[in-house]
């Protein structure tokens, strides 16, 4: 709906302005509702995981690269500090990536700017990883420390009102990490004193072919996806931070992304330019990926992977008679994002 306002009202500052505040109000309830929804599966016990061994190092980085727009608008110093030598665990990449995400929000949420932000990982012992995010922000203060993972929990009631939001990423984060038979703390010498919170998780030997550990692992013989010759991807999704995270990815990959923010214009970039492979977000705002799916299909013979906050039978069977080949279910992991890429291409 911004997106048709943005293209049918006068050009001016004014109204660009109070359209930007629509934006972020509606970016803001979207995270919201999905967060509502993450608490309610929890409490449900219908938290589905899917495990696989996964390096630590990479799970910060990207959630670092979802963070980073808000990282240089405020000018924060961000310093990394692997000194971890055993970096895998058994885990859902997508779930850990989510809960590290969440703490690195978290510290750049509450961090002035200019201030500074420290990701470190070390092992405690040998078949641990300990990650730690440090900031320089508003600290915490020791009534409230034992309450912060908590939902709704997010300190005074001046500080809720000072930096919105429901105080509910932090308690996702202690549910996704528990759920991995991790440990999850954190500590704080005061008000303005900043905050270290520190996650630990039982480490893997290193899948063989993977910094030289883990040499007494299984080889995997699955043959990979050929590369595909042409990488042209056009990636619809409405939420601006998810496409310019998930563009930053893609095209380190060697990927060329064109990004489109609404369903009229990827219609738009579909008839003005070639395109090899279709990624649409289904929550559109002016319609669902599903209508686009079809309407791009009626066009040209576009291949489609469908991404969606659902991925029951009717959701994946639905996407399918859309025309997309594929369906993933958010959040999102890359690893299996970019090999669901490689084999519809292939």
């Amino acid at each position: 709906m911004v997106g048709e306002l943005e293209a049918e009202v006068p050009d001016s500052q004014p109204v660009r302005e109070a359209l930007e505040v629509v934006r972020r109000n509606v970016e803001l309830e979207a995270r919201l509702i999905d967060d509502l929804l993450d608490v309610t599966r929890i409490s449900k016990g219908k938290l589905q995981l899917s495990f696989e061994t996964i390096c630590i190092h990479q799970i910060l980085q990207r959630a670092y690269e979802i963070c980073r727009n808000e990282i240089e608008a405020k000018n924060l110093e961000v310093e990394f500090r692997f000194g971890a030598a055993h970096t895998h665990v058994e885990g859902d990449p997508a779930r850990l990536q989510q809960a590290f995400w969440n703490l690195i929000k978290n510290s750049v949420k509450f961090t002035p700017e200019k201030g500074r932000i420290t990701i470190e990982t070390l092992n405690p012992a040998p078949d641990k990883i300990e990650a730690r995010v440090i900031d320089t922000g508003i600290g915490i203060e020791q009534e409230t420390i034992d309450k912060i993972f908590n939902a709704f929990e997010q300190g005074q009631a001046e500080i809720t009102r000072r930096f919105g939001g429901l105080g509910l990423g932090l308690a996702i984060s202690k549910a996704l990490i528990d759920a991995h038979g991790g440990k999850i703390q954190v500590q704080s010498a005061g008000k303005d004193k900043g905050a270290t919170f520190s996650v630990e998780l039982n480490t893997v030997l290193t899948p063989i072919g993977q910094d030289g550990e883990g040499q007494d692992q299984q080889i995997d013989r699955e043959p990979k996806p050929a590369v595909p010759k042409h990488r042209r991807v056009l990636l619809v999704d409405d939420h601006h931070d998810t496409c310019i995270g998930m563009k930053r990815m893609l095209e380190r990959h060697g990927y060329e992304i064109t990004l489109a923010h609404s369903a009229e214009q990827a219609v738009e970039k579909v008839h003005s330019q070639d395109f090899d492979l279709l990624i649409s977000d289904i929550g559109l705002p002016d319609r669902s990926g599903y209508e686009l799916m079809r309407e791009v299909r009626l066009k040209k013979d576009l291949p489609g992977i469908a991404l969606s906050g659902f991925g029951s039978e009717q959701d994946i069977s639905q996407a399918r008679e859309a025309g997309f080949s594929e369906h993933l279910t958010k959040p999102i992991n890359f690893e299996r994002l970019e090999k669901t890429i490689q084999r519809v291409l292939s």
